[in-house]
Order: C-alpha cells, then structure tokens, then sequence
C-alpha cells in the first residue's frame, strides 16, 4: 500500500508505505517514522488473531486502519486461514461490513475471542 497526500500545486508532501513485519504491517510516513501498526498471532495452524490496531492520532479518518485490516485479511484469505477479531476496531469492522464474514472464526463469546482478558470469567472469592 502506498498513499500520498498532494498540495493544490500537485507536489506530493507525504507518502505513507506499509511494510510487514513478521505477524504485522507497519505504516512508515514521512522521515521513516511508523504511524500505524497492526499485529497478529496464530492461534492453530488455521486461524489468527487480530490483537492490535494503531494509527497515530494525526492520521486518523484516512481509512488507515481498514487499509491494514484488509492487508491482513487478503493474506488470510490465500492461505485459508481465519482471523478471531479480539482487536476492538476489528470486531467493529467485522460486524459492519460483510465482506469479512468469509474470513471471521466466530466465537460464542460476547467478544471477538476466549483469549480476551475481558472473556475470562474469574472465580469468587
């Protein structure tokens, strides 16, 4: 992915690149900083988990974030793997839009995955 912000005049003043990174793409901008980040791990051979998505304050509302879910979700996709979606921008993306039913491991849990901490029902004391 590669998205470049333009002055009226045309000249590009910004260019933001996605690079993975083992279970992750890191959006670098300007300078070589990371802006934005989204990370996975493998739950079994067949399914991952979606734990964490960031994009720097400063460049949110530019569809970042869904850029890097949908990175993600195209490797999941040719390799036939599933994602559990315990990030919550995720799980909000999951159930807004439907064109990720195809790749979304279900749980029967009130969140995107048993591994939540939030899922975890601890004992009385």
């Amino acid at each position: 992915m590669k998205e470049e912000t333009k002055r009226e005049n045309g000249e590009a003043v910004e260019e933001i690149v996605a690079q993975k990174q083992g279970n992750s793409y890191v959006l670098i901008g300007t300078g070589g900083m990371p802006i934005g980040e989204i990370t996975y791990k493998l739950v079994d051979v067949d399914t991952w988990l979606i734990d964490h998505t960031h994009v720097d304050s400063q460049y949110r509302g530019r569809d970042l974030g869904r850029q890097l879910l949908d990175m993600v979700v195209h490797d999941a996709r040719e390799q036939g793997r599933t994602i559990i979606p315990s990030c919550s921008y995720v799980l909000a993306q999951f159930k807004r839009h439907s064109e990720y039913e195809d790749v979304w491991e279900k749980r029967d849990t009130g969140y995107g995955d048993p591994y939540s901490t939030n899922s975890i029902t601890l004992p009385k004391s």
